[in-house]
């Protein structure tokens, strides 16, 4: 499923955060959204998701007005993971997954809601931990429940802000390699990176944000250190390692022995 963004701008309380932000995103794409605190990534995937509304533009899926939608509506196509964590409640790890059958439940779930919620939570190998209270989870499981939880949508887009904040490597890495699955069996991906080497490991096309304009998109080839340099306003080097561009600070490389 494609999302297309036309000239989307939008203000919180009258400061501009996104400027005229144009970008089409086509089907089973990995988009990772880069580029300084406060340049507007997570502002841009929520108004990609109806959750807030542009001052100015459209968002279309797969040529579809997001506006002449309802959420519900919405939320069958198009599914978002936020920045969060669990809740004080006790809930199981299924009943979690199972909340992302809201959009499709009238009065109580059906046993296709249930079979859904079960393939999904084998799917992400979950299943070793379908009863346990997520609030017990550490952030590495409790995120892959929120992917489960957005994947029981059965959307054709999955947005996701940050959703490697605050893991370490090994969650990190788990994380990242879901998300690429996920697009080799043909949902796109949308999601907001601070780290600007994760977005070149994995995703297909890049997008830099800058101020809340899009200051380049496209694939790997648009990471250059001149760009780099000028978006983050920090000096980088770019170093290639068994086919892989790494992005390294000059004050890494210069403090090392």
């Amino acid at each position: 499923m494609e999302i297309s963004v036309h000239n989307i701008e939008f203000s919180y309380n009258g400061a501009p955060v996104l400027k005229n932000v144009r970008c089409e995103i086509g089907t089973g794409d990995f988009m990772a959204v880069v580029g300084p605190n406060g340049s507007g990534k997570s502002t841009l995937i929520k108004c990609m998701n109806g959750i807030l509304r542009p001052r100015k533009g459209t968002v279309y899926i797969s040529s579809e007005n997001i506006r002449e939608k309802t959420l519900r509506e919405i939320a069958k196509k198009m599914a978002y993971v936020p920045q969060n964590k669990a809740g004080d409640s006790p809930v199981s790890v299924f009943d979690s997954v199972l909340l992302g059958r809201k959009p499709y439940i009238n009065w109580k779930p059906s046993q296709s809601d249930i079979d859904i919620t079960t393939n999904v939570i084998a799917r992400l190998k979950l299943d070793h931990i379908a009863m346990k209270d997520i609030n017990k989870l550490s952030g590495g499981q409790q995120q892959n429940v929120f992917i489960a939880r957005a994947l029981a949508q059965q959307p054709g887009i999955l947005l996701l802000d940050e959703p490697t904040s605050n893991l370490d490597l090994k969650h990190t890495v788990r994380i990242m390699d879901t998300l690429k699955n996920l697009c080799k069996q043909g949902l796109t991906v949308i999601v907001a990176l601070h780290d600007i080497n994760l977005a070149m490991r994995y995703a297909s096309r890049i997008m830099m944000l800058k101020e809340g304009e899009i200051y380049a998109c496209g694939g790997r080839e648009i990471v250059t250190e001149e760009r780099l340099e000028r978006l983050y306003d920090i000096k980088v080097r770019l170093i290639k390692n068994n086919g892989c561009f790494h992005v390294i600070p000059e004050s890494s490389i210069e403090n090392q022995d």
